[in-house]
């Protein structure tokens, strides 16, 4: 009976700290297995193998993400996957484009200030027809499923279960101070980068709270690295672009251009994030906060 209250809450159901602890520990054993797998076979690196094998990768370590999550949604709620809000539906496409386009709108106003306000430099980038299938559409596609795997478990599944657990705004904070941890090995990482990564992470999470659609967010992560990485070829959180349309070079403090992290570590790009995102969420969602997970809104459609 002491074993069950452990696991198992007045619901009859698993607590909430069990349910995460699964996840985590699950999702390690993919990550392990996928590359243990990889170098069994004997397959090549990215550097080695180029954009082409770096997407088998990304393909590889979405699919085992997503089937974790959905597996475990019907084992311990009964849910499918419209109980993260990302139901496989019409909508979908619109929302993440949606989201895509929101995500590159903090981009282009930093760009802009830059080069109106003499901060910056733009030229045009390597990308020629000869590069376009061989480099950018895989490096395209595995940054969409990059940006996938890390929203299906952070502003997901684990946003989910805290926010049942304690409350939507503690969650968003939380997943946004991961977020910022997942990115403390980058090259050229920094405090000041890392906690514009957190604090852009709990607005990312807060977003979530206020759509409760994970298709917006996955467009709102992907437009915000493809907008930065491939069209401006900015440094995106301490990796240099290969291939972009455009080379900007921000120019000035460092409270500017952000240093080793790059960008992300610029006080403009924050600001600019915080007023698209209220600015949406404002007037799209009005002042109603919806906890994803909530009764009400578990297998929402939207």
């Amino acid at each position: 009976m002491q074993a069950r209250t452990m696991f198992i809450n007045h619901d009859n159901e698993w607590r909430t700290g069990w349910r995460i602890l699964v996840v985590i520990a699950m999702l390690t054993a993919v990550m392990i297995g996928v590359n243990a797998g990889w170098r069994y076979l004997g397959l090549p690196g990215q550097r080695e193998g180029g954009p082409w094998w770096f997407l088998l990768l990304a393909v590889l370590i979405c699919a085992g993400v997503l089937g974790v999550i959905v597996l475990l949604l019907r084992l311990f709620e009964k849910q499918g996957s419209d109980a993260i809000g990302l139901p496989f539906r019409a909508q979908a496409l619109r929302q993440t484009v949606i989201g895509t386009a929101l995500g590159a709108i903090p981009i282009v106003l930093l760009v802009s200030l830059a080069i109106v306000g003499g901060y910056g430099s733009v030229a045009i980038g390597n990308l020629s027809l000869a590069t376009i299938v061989p480099i950018l559409l895989p490096m395209v596609l595995a940054g969409f499923l990059l940006a996938a795997w890390e929203e299906l478990f952070l502003r997901g599944y684990l946003l989910r279960q805290l926010s049942i657990g304690i409350n939507p705004v503690a969650a968003a904070v939380i997943t946004g101070i991961l977020f910022g941890l997942m990115h403390a090995g980058n090259p050229g990482a920094n405090w000041q980068g890392l906690l514009y990564t957190a604090f852009g992470g709990t607005l990312m999470g807060w977003l979530m709270v206020r759509s409760g659609s994970l298709w917006l967010l996955i467009g709102y992560h992907f437009g915000w690295n493809a907008a930065a990485y491939n069209l401006f070829g900015l440094e995106l959180s301490g990796f240099g672009s290969d291939v972009s349309l455009l080379v900007v070079t921000l120019g000035g403090s460092e409270w500017f251009t952000g240093g080793s992290y790059g960008f992300e570590a610029s006080l403009p790009a924050v600001i600019f994030e915080v007023l698209v995102l209220w600015t949406f969420t404002s007037r799209r969602y009005g002042l109603r906060s919806v906890p994803p997970g909530s009764p009400s809104e578990a297998g929402s459609s939207r």
